[in-house]
């Protein structure tokens, strides 16, 4: 992103909202030039206009804020926060209940077959997975995914290894065996299906 522009968001962040002459004087550039950033910002969906300032005489000024769209630029500590939850340790009862919620956001409910397959890996692809099916000519069909989203943690918290392995059971709807895995070295975690997805 333009220097300027991360600037007004970074301001906006810290205080919240501003008109284009209080960042102006922030930024030491005239207000006509921090207008353009605005309207470049707005038109990207990364600000918005929370009301009108007057001040005596003269035009109003508008006051900007950031939309969640910008909120979503700055840094988040979820990693940390993961760090610090998986060392307590869940029961397996407890590590499909979560897999189980997890795979309701991928609203398969009615899928089942090629259908499914094929929304499950939409489903982890959107989650940063790199999936893909390796469809069966006679036997078992494979998913394999070639990306683990949280590899650092992962490599640290062997447990996000079996909430995986109970996810794919519970989107495929099928019993699943892991025959490989990233963190131990292989390319990719490859998953056996014992039967086709319901």
């Amino acid at each position: 992103m333009q220097a300027t522009r991360s600037r007004i968001l970074q301001i906006l962040r810290e205080r919240g909202e501003a008109t284009a002459v209080e960042l102006a004087t922030r930024l030491g550039l005239r207000a006509v030039t921090v207008r353009h950033h605005l309207r470049v910002l707005r038109a990207e969906g990364l600000i918005r206009e929370v009301r009108t300032h007057r001040n005596g005489r003269g035009r109003p000024r508008l006051v900007f804020t950031l939309t969640e769209a910008a909120n979503r630029l700055f840094p988040r500590n979820y990693e940390g926060l993961v760090r610090h939850l998986l060392p307590v340790a869940l029961s397996t009862a407890e590590v499909r209940q979560i897999a189980r919620r997890i795979s309701e956001e991928a609203a398969l409910q009615g899928l089942a077959g090629p259908a499914r397959l094929a929304a499950v890996v939409s489903f982890l692809n959107s989650k940063g997975y790199l999936a893909r099916i390796e469809p069966a000519t006679n036997g078992p069909a494979w998913l394999e995914i070639r990306n683990c989203p949280y590899l650092e943690v992962a490599r640290e918290q062997e447990g996000l290894c079996a909430l995986d392995a109970a996810l794919m059971e519970e989107l495929l709807g099928a019993p699943t065996e892991r025959v490989s895995c990233i963190i131990h070295g292989d390319p990719a975690c490859r998953y056996r299906i014992h039967s086709e997805a319901a």
